[in-house]
């Protein structure tokens, strides 16, 4: 890493599969993706969404550097509650970065559980659950990283009857 000095990225926000690198080699193409960011005006919501939840993707199958994990931005709106639902084949690991998180999971949403910022949250593949934020007054933001790059969401409303209410009631984007 010694000669890397800069590298540029197409303006469309990615790599793709070839980026031209500053290695002492100046525009040598590269057969291997490389380093991306993606910045938070990047983010796109054009994903399956659960009612009560907004997730904003940074990585996912539709960018061609990701090819055995997703990631995105979730955010809960205060007093807001998602309907049960899970994610298919996928393990999930949530981080979370603000906020009072309250996950509700099993078959009929029986099992509760609390976190906050700085904690970490595992949930299992086919886990039906449930995130609720626990605050009425401020959004519970977490950082979420699947096990693949598909956008998997089964969204269950045959057991929302199971499903801790809502706070407030936020439309379905």
């Amino acid at each position: 890493m010694a000669g890397l000095r800069s590298f540029a990225v197409r303006a469309a926000g990615g790599c793709g599969q070839r980026c031209v690198v500053g290695d002492g080699q100046k525009g040598k193409p590269m057969d291997k993706p490389s380093v991306r960011v993606v910045r938070p005006d990047q983010l796109s919501d054009d994903t399956p969404q659960t009612p009560g939840l907004v997730r904003r993707v940074a990585f996912d199958s539709r960018n061609p550097d990701a090819q055995v994990l997703s990631a995105f931005l979730s955010t809960v709106l205060p007093g807001a509650a998602t309907g049960a639902h899970h994610h298919g084949d996928q393990e999930t690991i949530l981080y979370v970065v603000e906020g009072a998180a309250r996950y509700r999971w099993g078959e009929r949403l029986e099992h509760v559980v609390e976190a906050g910022p700085g904690d970490f949250v595992f949930i299992p593949a086919h886990t039906v659950h449930q995130e609720i934020n626990a605050s009425a007054d401020n959004p519970t933001v977490w950082v979420v990283t699947r096990s693949q790059p598909e956008p998997i969401v089964v969204n269950l409303p045959e057991l929302d009857k199971f499903a801790e209410p809502a706070a407030r009631d936020y439309r379905h984007p």
